[in-house]
């Protein structure tokens, strides 16, 4: 894999690392709120969905954060590009469209 690609993605990736913090940062905030439920049980049912849709949120960013410090990882390691199942080369045009896949396109079906 050329040193230019390799940059290209690494640059991508710290760009979407700090794009998912900050995303992180403000669901944080959002789930430190203490305000206290409504009292119209309607209202408090609403809340309590809002809360569940926040916290699935965490889950989804945390874990995108987790592949992309794991791609990044592996850039710095020399192995980024290798497919985690079968040790064949990923293929740059798979890299560029998702550049945490740890699978080639064989094995991810």
């Amino acid at each position: 894999m050329n040193k230019e690609f390799l940059e290209e993605i690494k640059s991508e990736l710290i760009a979407k690392k700090n794009e998912v913090m900050t995303r992180l940062e403000a669901i944080d905030k959002s789930k430190k709120r203490k305000e206290p439920l409504n009292a119209d049980w309607s209202e408090q049912a609403v809340e309590m969905e809002n809360f569940e849709v926040v916290d699935a949120l965490d889950d989804m960013e945390s874990i995108e954060l987790e592949k992309i410090e794991g791609a990044l990882k592996l850039i710095e390691a020399g192995n980024y590009g290798v497919c985690s199942n079968c040790s064949e080369s990923i293929g740059e045009k798979r890299l560029k469209a998702i550049p945490t896949a740890n699978l080639c396109i064989q094995c991810s079906q």
